[in-house]
């Protein structure tokens, strides 16, 4: 199937803001009492998006009686079926025309929420947008030209998911609670037993585990007399494959979408994964779990305000010495200690991920004592 591409979006919005540009010096805030329609914006990979919950769960505190659109990407809409919060989702792409056109058909929306994607600003302003909130500082500066109100970032160490939550002024959101999010009667298959799922894959190559650290932390499961259940997502089917796990787990390799891999996640006695995508989704579906951390940083992704009623332990280095890049979502936190190098043999690839080789087995099963009993 042919690509599709940005350019027929751009047109569009290039149009739309020559039509509003000139009346922008006329925009000003509606006030509390007026907002009718909120709209949070983003194209985030799941992780980031889930992490945002703590966002939908503040302004439903703020706004409770207010219409609230959430535009994502489309393979997150289904997550959002069951209306958490009671918003509405709505899938889009920048490279799916139809999908942008179908933001410009909906009435004008009050306020628009960019999560962490300034750049989504010329679309706000051209659908109409009264007033644009944003965080403060994304590079390079002209993503920030027609934010109408900047957020700075804590000048404070603090998890991704509370400071999502900053967009919308005053306290912190009440923690998150599994009757604000139903998770779906769905059983993807069926199992007797208590299980533990073992979470494979990862949104990078350099946050992988090593195969034989998974073949010794099921080793060791199975001593305790656990029962575990194998994932990963689409496309990753081989990770499980090199770890040849014997027959009497249970794998569900790739074959599970985001609604059923909840629930899955949901009816588990503790899910361990590496610092991705899953491992938030897990939080939203009230399970412990116990992050490997590589490359990213503990602090910005593990526990949080928001999910402090979820168990999350970290298990990884506090410091390494190749973590060394201070940003968040295009922006300089002084704080943050990152990797986001790519794998591959160019001097600025990581080699190979020995931040992840660094995290055993052992490590991880002595951790797992602080979540299951």
């Amino acid at each position: 199937m042919k690509k599709q591409r940005r350019l027929p979006g751009r047109l569009l919005i290039f149009a739309a803001l020559m039509c509003r540009l000139p009346w922008q010096w006329l925009r000003r805030r509606p006030s509390e009492q007026t907002v009718q329609r909120i709209l949070v914006l983003h194209q985030f990979l799941l992780g980031d998006a889930l992490m945002a919950t703590s966002l939908l769960a503040k302004l439903r505190e703020r706004y409770p009686v207010a219409e609230i659109t959430l535009a994502c990407p489309p393979g997150q809409v289904g997550l959002y079926q069951s209306r958490p919060y009671g918003i509405t989702a709505v899938g889009w792409h920048p490279r799916d025309f139809a999908s942008v056109r179908k933001l410009f058909a909906m009435p004008r929306f009050d306020l628009v929420f960019l999560s962490g994607e300034n750049r989504l600003s010329f679309l706000a302003r051209a659908i109409g947008a009264r007033w644009i909130i944003g965080f403060a500082a994304e590079a390079p500066a002209y993503k920030n030209w027609l934010v109408d109100e900047a957020v700075a970032y804590s000048d404070q160490p603090e998890s991704w998911t509370d400071t999502a939550a900053r967009l919308v002024a005053g306290p912190e959101p009440k923690a998150f609670d599994l009757a604000d999010w139903p998770v779906e009667v769905i059983n993807p298959v069926s199992i007797a037993q208590p299980y533990v799922v073992l979470h494979v894959g990862a949104s990078s190559a350099t946050r992988y585990w090593p195969t034989t650290n998974w073949q010794d932390l099921a080793a060791g499961l199975r001593m305790q007399g656990r029962c575990i259940v194998w994932s990963c997502g689409p496309g990753e089917e081989q990770l499980i494959g090199a770890i040849d796990p014997p027959a009497q787990d249970i794998v569900m390799a790739g074959c599970l979408n985001l609604v059923q891999l909840r629930a899955l996640l949901h009816g588990a006695q503790a899910c361990i994964c590496p610092d991705t995508g899953v491992a938030h989704l897990a939080k939203t579906a009230g399970v412990p779990l116990l992050m490997l951390f590589g490359p990213g940083s503990e602090i910005l992704f593990g526990r949080s305000n928001f999910f402090s009623a979820i168990p999350c332990v970290g298990v990884g280095a506090a410091w390494f010495p190749c973590r060394i890049q201070r940003d968040m979502h295009h922006r300089q936190v002084s704080w943050a200690l990152r990797c986001h190098r790519t794998v591959g043999d160019k001097p600025d690839q990581c080699h190979k991920p020995q931040c992840m080789a660094a995290v055993q087995p052992s490590m991880v099963l002595q951790a797992l004592v602080q979540l299951l009993p």
